[in-house]
């Protein structure tokens, strides 16, 4: 039975707040955890939100908190009255014997304060709905979706961030270099040399990988996204790989996912004469998948809107590591069709970006690239080859381009390209834009009956000059 208003639990809690900052007056090492836990506007109580705000400042300052600085901050800044007086802080230091249970304290405000802040989201939800000035259901939704999420993060209200913050968690990555000798790296996808050139994808980065037709490049990212979701199962670390097929079917993917483990072409299913030694092998590849954290979408059509409400879910669930999207240009902008495609791409771009960012993920997004390839000589690619290559461009992070001479040659020879099994090609990966890090060419073993890549493990990459 739904409460009255007279029911209704109180959204904040008066002794939590007093017990919280009397835990700050009486022990150092509490007050900088709660520091790093809490906002002034996390208290309910105005006068509490003078008191939080100049002990913030002398622990910002490397000050003691006690009943002398702590009075003479306040007067400083002409809130001592408005605070309650010093009798008032003698009221708070008097108020919890221990400091031993701060950070309990402070998580009961910290709780009272996003549910008075779910509170006001929901209000504003209620004006989204009404808003005339967004006729679109999907706006609607995904800026609705965007309040809620911003307050479990715990991020609203939070702006700017003093970079001496931020420079003091970088150096403390530094120091942990220095400490355990292993370099800063981001989401490592499996290939050494690639790995190697890249130091991983990174949280926030818009990687673009362009390719003509039959190149390989949805058997690279299935390749990542197996290596990441294998890792995270090693390592028993929650987190997971979400995939986008705008053009093959969940089946279809996990068909060819099979193969790419197990070793057994997709030609022997057609064929109906399996092995016992390809049984084992498929039966091996299904159990190794049934246990992978890899999901799923083939939804055609979908919006940037849409895929970035479905990921919000996942993370929230599951935890996210990485998001593959086949591909960028099957993508709809959002509901709003327009005439210009470059312009509707460009959107689709941006909002690819905003969800790295936001989600504090590797967004990867396959790419078609122009028939001008095909008309030159040399068949490698170019970043103007990327379709609506401006908007794409210069969004991306970083941008690799695929390469097989094999494919070519067969092409010119007129035979069909699988002739070995267990023949390995070489494949080129072209990083052609990296925007904190190196351009230039890695070599890649590729077996197209498997459809899948291999590590060359030869060092086989070459360093061109920083992109900037």
């Amino acid at each position: 039975m739904a409460q009255g208003p007279e029911e209704l639990l109180p959204l904040y809690s008066l002794e939590a707040e007093m017990s919280t900052l009397g835990a700050m007056l009486l022990s150092d090492r509490a007050a900088e955890e709660i520091v790093s836990m809490l906002d002034e506007g996390d208290f309910y109580r105005p006068a509490h939100r003078l008191i939080f705000r100049s002990m913030k400042q002398l622990v910002l300052r490397h000050k003691q908190i006690d009943m002398i600085t702590l009075p003479e901050e306040l007067k400083a800044r002409g809130d001592l009255a408005d605070a309650g007086g010093e009798d008032y802080l003698i009221q708070i230091a008097t108020y919890v014997p221990s400091a031993a249970n701060s950070g309990f304290y402070a998580q009961i405000v910290l709780d009272k304060s996003t549910l008075r802040r779910l509170e006001q989201t929901g209000r504003k939800i209620i004006e989204i709905v009404h808003d005339q000035e967004v006729p679109i259901v999907d706006d609607k939704l995904d800026r609705a979706e965007q309040e809620v999420f911003t307050v479990g993060s715990k991020q609203l209200g939070k702006y700017f961030q003093p970079v001496r913050q931020l420079a003091k968690d970088f150096f403390v990555d530094v120091d942990n270099i220095v400490e355990s000798g292993i370099p800063m790296s981001g989401q490592r996808v499996g290939f050494t040399d690639l790995d190697a050139m890249t130091t991983g994808f990174y949280p926030g980065d818009f990687v673009i990988i362009g390719a003509r037709p039959a190149m390989g490049k949805t058997s690279l990212v299935l390749d990542f996204a197996i290596n990441v979701a294998q890792k995270l199962q090693r390592e028993e670390q929650p987190g997971s790989v979400a995939v986008f097929s705008l053009e093959m079917s969940a089946i279809q993917l996990c068909r060819r996912m099979v193969s790419m483990i197990s070793g057994v072409s997709m030609s022997v299913l057609k064929r109906g004469n399996i092995s016992q030694d390809q049984y084992r092998r498929l039966a091996d590849a299904c159990d190794d998948l049934y246990n992978m954290p890899v999901f799923i979408d083939d939804g055609s059509d979908i919006s940037p809107l849409e895929m970035r409400g479905k990921c919000r879910r996942l993370k929230a669930e599951h935890g996210l590591n990485m998001v593959v999207i086949d591909y960028l240009q099957l993508m709809k902008g959002g509901g709003r069709r327009t005439e210009n495609r470059v312009q509707e791409i460009s959107e689709i771009a941006r909002a690819c970006k905003s969800m790295a960012k936001e989600l504090e993920i590797p967004v990867i997004a396959l790419s078609q690239l122009s028939r001008a390839v095909e008309s030159r000589d040399d068949k490698r690619p170019q970043l103007s080859d990327i379709r609506e290559s401006g908007s794409i461009e210069a969004e991306a992070d970083l941008v690799m381009l695929l390469y097989r001479d094999s494919y070519y040659k067969a092409k010119e020879e007129h035979r069909p390209e699988v002739v070995n099994p267990d023949e390995v090609e070489e494949a080129e990966v072209i990083i052609a834009k990296h925007r904190n890090g190196p351009v230039g060419k890695v070599v890649l073993g590729f077996q197209p009956a498997y459809a899948r890549y291999r590590n060359l493990d030869r060092g086989n990459y070459n360093y061109g000059s920083d992109d900037e």
